[in-house]
């Protein structure tokens, strides 16, 4: 019945196979028939499925009827008209018995893809391509588990973890994780990559650090360190550094130095809590301040600073109609300084040039005065040493002290701003003296409130000081000065307020407050809200805006309820403060949901500055995958909208800082020349956070030098791009050529510190002393081993597979000098020559003998010339003989050697990002790295091989002195002479002064 014979003239008798008869007898009422009948199609559906398919409503019918063979049949039909969806419902009704996992046939392969998809889809609430079909929960839960389940069994568990992961069911992670816990390090990589969704993530580690073993204590640390749970860092700390093996107290310090590696000053803190007393050494990396002084040690010593850079802009700017008397471009010209010698501490540039400094007035003066800040940053011990010609008088703590005046205080407020960035620039700085700084300014912001410029700098002092500790009484004190409706002081209060609290995710329903302070400070956050939609002063608006956003750093998900409050406000302000709490809630998670905002919000808000705001957050989601932002915004670079495209030009540098990248820069080279100003501002301080840190062996960047300089010269260019080519001479060289932007830290971490100094950084737009934040972002690019006492040894090296050039610092410039005007001989007529010899005979003839021996003497003068001429004639035909025989050789120019290959640094050394990924580590030394497959980037702890033998050549880490006083002498023993001996002496002296 399922074939059909025909007969051709002289042919075989052939059978063409058809599945015609099975069906007609499905049409027979016998029940028995028809369960025949869908046997037999079920055996040959998967040749004759198009004839089968005219039958799919029937079958669909009996399938609904329960019976599962009639479910199978036309579910393979459904599978060969490409319709995954309706063939995989079906195979569930159809059951296990029809439905053989264990086949490798391209149906079950597709359906068991399909089924992960659907299951995938279902649990993350998303919507499928099949909208009206529904998929049965129960049948697909078990039939995933099912294969889960399988995948394990035949030593498939990675697999099986991948797909648990995507599903977000962390009782199926937890089985495949207890059935095969070798896979507990990969778990933990894709739930810091892969997972998007905070609070599965963190379900996901706390399986993991259930199941991590005690042998891998570096793993149990990052884990502790990503769910922010302090004690249990502590305790594996403790265990480290309190072994009797060299090696693992070696690793607890290490874990010590990458801790204080993601800027997390709040939580480094409650980790040294729980550290036991002896560990000396621990402490002091983690609150002591040791890893400040190590950068501010490394920074002073090894500073490639150009000092004519500097000299040559203020003589550019001085000539002219080039702007020497614009206050804006001479205030850039000093955060230049700044930035060019960020944590350096040589200010000599401003100590020869006070006159040129004092040119500042009023806020420019306060920019000026903080700046100090930042060329000092980190130099916490000469801190008020420096600024104690700028600093107000001490408040007394019975409230006796002077009055503080409503005018003036520029200089003092600057200097209050000051103290707070020299503690709060570096995340490692002393956490004692942090606080003592911290109390001095809360003192000087009590008493300022009638002086809205030294509450200003009193305030985000406070907030650098202070960053992430939520102490309620600062932030009460905080919230009093916001109160006093000062646009100035009030702006720097909401700041400061988020800065106090960043991270905390104050004000949502899911945050990590302590359950003391929780009400208070949610409480807080709702009184901040409500007074920007009732203040008038735009300043205090903003100010509270970048303040929320603060808050939301890291948060996430747990963030969309305020951020979508934030985005649907009809104040531009607030709307524009979402986008930086977006982009700094989910910095570096590269989230497609908030890349998606953002670029809705980039082409579609009409307020220019939140739509700025929105393109610039892509960078701070991205900075991971850095190559994803030029192609975003690519399109955006041609917008009709000015702000668009300097957002745009900023959102490329700040992604690919320091990396030197072709195309990017050939993406802005077309907006240097754009008709509106401030984009080629844009464009110029984004092409210099690429060149960071770039050796000028490229045509490209010297000439991009080049444009800089002519750029400034220009008596025709506007002020806006003037002060983008001046800040780009500063940004391109930063920290002494030593420092760079570097929003990740070790193992996936992002610097609190650099994102948060990145995001503040660019309000520079609307108040330029913020400009001084950009120190908070700058990293030093050093790497330094250290053994076990923290001393650097100086035969410890590094090699560097490239060639020197390459990552070398670039040439510093040369002083053009003066060529002095050679004075030009007059020519003299061969005429009156020969009158001059006429009447001079004359004169001889006259005068008698006198005249005839000065002729004489003039005659032998003569001789002698002519005589020397013809001996430099002779020597010069020698040299050309010489040239042809054994001179030649020496004579010749000599062959440019070629340029090695590889070269080995010494310790410690600059090493930038990108030459980090071509250096290794020498495992033949004395000295090796306690990780040896780490990249060599950064602080790196040494094991000695032969701690036996002494090591004379270590080096200490000494924090600069100021300029003018000399460094106290090394300590040394002095043994008194004996008393005969001193004897002797006194004779000799006596004697001596007799004599």
């Amino acid at each position: 019945m399922a074939s059909v014979l025909l007969s051709d003239q002289g042919s075989s008798t052939t059978a063409v196979p058809t599945a015609s008869g099975w069906l007609a007898l499905l049409q027979e009422p016998d029940n028995t028939l028809q369960a025949h009948a869908l046997n037999e199609l079920l055996k040959c559906v998967d040749t004759q499925w198009p004839e089968v398919a005219e039958a799919l409503p029937q079958m669909e019918e009996l399938a609904e009827a329960g019976n599962n063979v009639a479910a199978a049949v036309a579910s393979r039909v459904f599978f060969h008209l490409r319709e995954e969806p309706q063939a995989l419902r079906l195979a569930l009704e159809a059951g296990e018995e029809h439905f053989d996992l264990h086949s490798k046939s391209p149906y079950v392969e597709r359906l068991v893809a399909a089924a992960f998809d659907a299951y995938i889809a279902q649990r993350n609430n998303e919507s499928s391509s099949e909208a009206d079909i529904v998929l049965p929960d129960a049948p697909l839960e078990a039939l995933v588990h099912r294969l889960l389940k399988h995948a394990v069994e035949t030593g498939r568990a990675a697999d099986a973890l991948g797909i648990a992961l995507e599903a977000q069911e962390v009782d199926l992670v937890t089985q495949i994780l207890n059935e095969a816990p070798h896979l507990g390090p990969k778990a933990l990589e894709a739930a810091t990559t892969v997972v998007t969704h905070k609070s599965f993530r963190n379900q996901v580690l706390e399986v993991v650090a259930a199941g991590l073993k005690d042998t891998n204590p570096q793993l149990k640390v990052l884990v502790h360190q990503l769910l922010k749970q302090p004690t249990p860092v502590s305790k594996v700390l403790n265990g480290l550094l309190s072994s009797d093996n060299v090696d693992d107290k070696l690793l607890g310090l290490q874990l010590c130095f990458d801790l204080v590696d993601t800027g997390d000053q709040a939580f480094v803190k409650q980790v040294a809590e729980g550290l036991d007393v002896e560990h000396e050494q621990a402490l002091r990396v983690l609150v002591g301040g040791f890893s400040s002084e190590l950068a501010l040690s490394l920074l002073h010593k090894h500073s490639n600073s150009d000092r004519l850079i500097m000299e040559t802009l203020k003589k550019s700017l001085e000539e002219r109609g080039s702007g020497g008397r614009n206050s804006i471009l001479h205030n850039a010209s000093v955060m230049t300084h700044s930035y060019l010698y960020a944590g350096t501490t040589n200010d000599s540039f401003l100590r020869d040039y006070l006159d040129w400094m004092k040119k500042a007035s009023n806020w420019a003066k306060f920019s000026a005065t903080a700046s100090l800040g930042v060329v000092h940053a980190g130099h916490i011990t000469e801190a008020k040493n420096l600024l104690e010609p700028y600093l107000p008088p001490e408040p007394s703590d019975d409230g006796s002290s002077t009055p503080v005046s409503a005018t003036g205080g520029y200089a003092e407020g600057g200097s209050l701003y000051a103290l707070g960035l020299i503690h709060g620039s570096h995340a490692g700085s002393s956490a004692i003296k942090r606080q003592e700084c911290s109390e001095l300014l809360r003192k000087h912001l009590r008493n300022s409130h009638a002086n809205e410029v030294i509450s200003h700098g009193a305030a985000l002092g406070v907030g650098l000081t202070a960053m992430g500790c939520s102490d309620v009484t600062l932030v009460n004190e905080l919230k009093e000065l916001l109160y006093t409706d000062s646009a100035v002081a009030g702006e720097a209060a909401g700041m400061a307020l988020g800065l106090v609290l960043v991270g905390s995710g104050a004000g949502n329903v899911t945050n990590s407050l302590e359950s003391s302070t929780q009400e208070e400070l949610n409480q807080v956050v709702t009184e901040l809200k409500n007074y920007a939609r009732e203040t008038h002063h735009e300043k205090i608006i903003r100010g509270i805006a970048m303040g929320l956003a603060l808050i939301q750093y890291g948060q996430e998900e747990n963030a969309d309820a305020v951020i979508e409050e934030m985005r649907s406000d009809r104040d531009p302000i607030l709307r524009y403060g979402a986008q930086y709490a977006l982009a700094l809630a989910y910095c570096g998670t590269g989230s497609n949901k908030a890349i998606r905002i953002l670029l809705h919000t980039a082409v579609s808000d009409v307020s220019d500055d939140v739509r700025m705001a929105a393109v610039i957050g892509l960078a701070f989601v991205l900075y991971k995958t850095p190559d994803r932002v030029p192609q975003l915004v690519k399109l955006l670079l041609e917008s009709f909208n000015p702000h668009v495209r300097y957002a745009s030009c900023m959102a490329v540098g700040i992604s690919m800082a320091g990396t030197g990248d072709a195309e990017s820069v050939a993406l802005l080279e077309p907006m240097l020349d754009d008709m509106t100003d401030y984009v080629r501002q844009g464009a110029l301080m984004g092409t210099a956070m690429i060149y960071m840190q770039q050796s000028d062996s490229a045509r490209k960047i010297r000439s991009f030098r080049e444009r800089l300089s002519n750029i400034i010269r220009d008596k025709h260019q506007s002020t806006l791009t003037k002060m983008g080519a001046i800040l780009s001479k500063g940004i391109i060289d930063a920290g002494g050529r030593n420092c760079s932007l570097v929003m990740g830290g070790r193992f996936g971490f992002t610097k609190m510190s650099s994102a948060i100094g990145m995001a503040l950084w660019l309000q520079h737009w609307h108040w330029f002393p913020m400009m001084h934040m950009f120190s908070l972002a700058l990293t030093p690019t050093f790497t330094i081993g250290l053994n076990k006492d923290l001393k650097f040894p100086k035969s410890f090296e590094i090699q560097c597979n490239s060639k020197p050039s390459v990552f070398a610092y670039p040439k510093k410039l040369e002083e053009k000098k003066e060529e002095k005007k050679k004075r030009v001989e007059t020519v003299t007529l061969s005429t009156t020559a020969k009158n001059k010899a006429r009447l001079a005979r004359k004169k001889a003839k006259e005068e008698g003998g006198e005249s005839t021996k000065e002729m004489d003497i003039d005659e032998s003068e003569k001789e002698k010339i002519e005589d020397e001429k013809e001996k430099g004639e002779k020597s010069e035909k020698e040299e050309s003989m010489d040239i042809d025989g054994e001179g030649a050789e020496k004579l010749l120019p000599k062959k440019r050697e070629p340029e090695p290959t590889s070269f080995r640094v010494k310790n410690p050394a600059r090493i930038t990002k990108a030459q980090s990924k071509v250096c290794a580590f020498d495992l033949e030394q004395r000295y090796r790295p306690i990780r040896p497959n780490e990249v060599p980037f950064g602080v790196v702890i040494l094991t000695d091989s032969t701690p036996a033998e002494e090591d004379e050549d270590l080096g200490a880490v000494q924090a600069p002195s100021l300029e003018g006083e000399c460094a106290p002498p090394k300590p040394f023993e002095w043994t008194p002479p004996p008393a005969d001996e001193t004897v002797e002496t006194e004779a000799t002296e006596e004697k001596d002064t007799k004599a």
